[in-house]
Order: C-alpha cells, then sequence, then structure tokens
C-alpha cells in the first residue's frame, strides 16, 4: 500500500482484511484484519518516498474451489487523494514451503506504462522440475517525478506448461514523492514467495509485469525465478 499524493501531516497504511463473497471459507474469516504497516507523516515543502516492503501472512483456511474472496483494505486516517494498493492470495491443494534452491535465473527490464508488459523469457534448466520460489523487486531508475507512487505485480505464463494463476506483488511499493530535492527510500532486500509449481525441463516461462500507475522515468524491474 502507498501514498497516491504526497500531503504533509498524512500517515498511511493500515490493515486487510478477507471477506467470502460466495462459496465457504474454513473458518469463516471474521475477524480476519491483518497490517500492512503504517508510514509516518511528513511535514514540509518537499517529502521523500516512502517505501512499504510485501508483508507476507501465513494463514490456515480451507476454501471451496471457485469461491470468490473479496481483499478490502482499510486505513486508520483520512487522507486527502485514497492510496494504491496491491494484494493477493497464494492457493493451491499443500502449503508452499520454502526449499532449497538447485538452479535460479532472471529476468529484467524497464518499464513505464500501466498496460501488462512483458519483462523477459526464462528457459526452464535440463534437470529442473518444479518452480519452487519466485521473488519480484521493483525499483525507481533515473530522475524521480513528484506526485508518481510506484507499485504493482508481476506474473508467469508459458505456452509449453500449464501454469495456474501467478501473478504475484513486488518486494516493496513507493509512495509518490512531493518538491523538487525528493531522496528515494530505504533499500528493500528481495524476498522469496514459496509455491509449488511442476514444470517440464525446456518449457519457456514468459515474465511479464504492470504498474498501478505510469511512471515518467523508467522503472527497474527484476524478477527472478527459482527451482529444484
Amino acid at each position: 500500500m502507498v501514498q497516491a499524493t504526497a500531503a504533509a501531516g498524512e500517515a498511511y497504511g493500515g490493515y486487510m482484511r478477507l471477506e467470502s463473497a460466495s462459496g465457504d471459507i474454513t473458518p469463516n474469516p471474521a475477524p480476519s484484519r491483518f497490517p500492512i504497516g503504517i508510514v509516518g507523516s511528513s511535514l514540509g515543502a518537499t517529502i521523500d518516498v516512502g517505501v512499504n516492503p510485501i508483508s507476507i501472512w501465513d494463514v490456515n483456511y480451507e476454501v471451496a474451489g471457485k469461491a470468490n474472496v473479496n481483499l478490502i483494505m482499510s486505513t486508520p486516517t483520512i487522507l486527502a487523494v485514497a492510496p494504491q494498493c496491491v494484494m493477493g492470495l497464494i492457493f493451491g491443494k499443500t502449503r508452499p514451503e520454502m526449499k532449497p534452491f538447485t538452479f535460479c535465473d532472471y529476468v529484467r527490464a524497464q518499464i513505464t506504462a500501466v498496460a501488462l508488459t512483458a519483462v523477459g523469457t526464462i528457459t526452464i534448466p535440463e534437470k529442473a522440475s518444479k518452480i519452487v520460489a519466485v521473488a519480484g523487486v521493483l525499483a525507481q531508475d533515473n530522475v524521480l517525478t513528484a506526485g508518481e507512487e510506484l507499485l504493482g505485480y508481476f506474473s508467469l505464463a508459458s505456452d509449453d506448461v500449464k501454469l495456474p494463476p501467478a501473478q504475484f506483488p513486488f518486494n516493496a511499493a513507493y509512495s509518490a514523492g512531493l518538491g523538487a530535492l525528493i531522496n528515494n527510500g530505504p533499500k528493500v532486500l528481495p524476498l522469496w514467495i514459496p509455491v509449488e509449481i511442476p514444470i517440464v525441463n525446456g518449457a519457456r516461462i514468459d515474465v511479464s509485469c504492470k504498474l498501478n500507475t505510469a511512471v515518467t522515468n523508467a522503472a527497474e524491474v527484476q524478477v527472478f525465478i527459482a527451482f529444484e
């Protein structure tokens, strides 16, 4: 979650919650309020970029196939401009657990557009049988521009192997800065997201990403895929 327009005296952040729109969730997630962090307020003619690292919460829910689950954001304070956020659920028949990596590869690109944009293609190593983790890194490159937040998600697709829905948030999101002397926020380390996706060697994985908001100067996007 990020502040879409920086304003003096406005902290931002809050919590997310789940709500069943259709289909049963066990247990019914009420209450199910999870923190997404608070970035404190600033004062002055220049407000630096605030950073909100990705948060992953391990839950113990069971849900029926084809159920619809609403993801809802709540802020404890009133903001002049509505914030931007990216949320998601990891789901499957088993709970993914972090495993040692045998192979790891990555693709990168510089992106400005909101539309889904190709980052690159990774070819599965000859002896790999499963994707065990993914990580996405997002950062502003070149000149910072006031009023431009930076957040989004990356996705995986393939014509060679059947992939489940595979969209993942980046390691961090960055709020819009204000003024002529904006500083970027602190470095955020990549955070691996464990998955269990069977693949076949030689398959090609196409990586794309989507930003919530277009940026004037290209954002650096890096996506890493680990295999066993």
